[in-house]
């Protein structure tokens, strides 16, 4: 019999019919959660969904920016809410989709975090000594990250299999369950080799390529760790996560001469929009770099004003 609020049956729905990403169904579930605990303690009964719910939804959206939620979760938050609806509309739980036509706040897209190069070589060749099997594994990922592009979910999801060192490149399952092809150096594949190697005496054949001292994958979130961690001997970094070292290899294919199409498909992105944005980046790398030229910082010079 189903529940009356059908949010685990959408979730059920995302797994089995629509094969959503695990880390999809979890944020879904996360956030249509916490919706129904907030709607739930402000009418004091359960919460049955219906086509007049326009109120409720707002209501929690704006709950949530006034307690200090970005403008870019918020629209997240709307957005496993709109997929709920939509469900529900299929159902035939309700006629009418109460919030279809409910926008996000618009929110300021900052700068990507970009970590510079030496910084990022020092992590890898220093910081992160592999002295044991784990200082092992962790400098390959930050290496994969840094010289892949790939998400932490991407880098956490990695099957071995699809990690061809022969030919030098990565089978990544990226957003929407879309795959693309990586390619990568001689100097990481090397490393990757002798990952796989010291694994196997460790935790023997293993389906992921990184994995936990239990012998299972690891998770997006053990990776993040990895790489804060990493991250910390960099100054003045507003984030640390791994999309840092993703932001990174960006901006240096950029610098590099790179083509921006060719980095659309080596990132995954869909529109060639959200690549533009490392271009950016790399412009305000070399507004930097100009303001280090011994002219820059001179006072300008008293000009004499004409005839009056």
């Amino acid at each position: 019999m189903p529940s009356i609020n059908y949010i685990q049956e959408f979730l059920d729905y995302l797994r089995f019919e629509v094969d959503a990403s695990p880390m999809t169904i979890e944020n879904y579930g996360k956030d249509l959660w916490a919706f129904l605990a907030h709607v739930e303690a402000r009418k004091g009964e359960p919460f049955v969904p219906s086509q007049q719910d326009l109120d409720l939804v707002r209501g929690w959206l704006s709950h949530k920016l006034d307690t200090g939620s970005k403008a870019s979760s918020v629209g997240k938050y709307l957005s496993s809410l709109k997929s709920y609806y939509r469900y529900l509309l299929k159902l035939g739980v309700i006629k009418v989709n109460p919030i279809q036509a409910l926008r996000p706040p618009k929110a300021d897209k900052p700068l990507p975090v970009y970590v510079p190069t030496e910084d990022v070589n020092r992590i890898i060749d220093e910081v992160v000594t592999p002295t044991d099997w784990r200082g092992q594994r962790d400098q390959l990922i930050l290496s994969i990250l840094y010289e892949c592009g790939l998400r932490r979910s991407e880098l956490a999801h990695l099957v071995d299999a699809d990690v061809d060192t022969g030919l030098r490149q990565l089978k990544v399952l990226g957003k929407g369950r879309k795959e693309r092809i990586v390619p990568f150096g001689e100097g990481l594949a090397q490393m990757i080799e002798a990952w796989r190697e010291e694994r196997t005496k460790l935790f023997g054949l293993t389906k992921s390529l990184l994995v936990s001292s239990s012998g299972e994958a690891m998770s997006p979130e053990a990776i993040y760790s990895v790489v804060h961690q990493a991250l910390r001997s960099v100054p003045n970094l507003s984030r640390r996560g791994a999309h840092a070292l993703r932001h990174s290899f960006a901006t240096d294919m950029l610098n590099s001469g790179g083509d921006l199409m060719l980095l659309r498909e080596l990132m995954g992105h869909n529109s060639v929009s959200t690549t533009v944005r490392y271009t950016h980046t790399s412009f305000e790398q070399l507004k930097k770099l100009y303001a280090a030229h011994p002219r820059v910082a001179r006072p300008p010079r008293d000009v004499p004003d004409g005839d009056e």
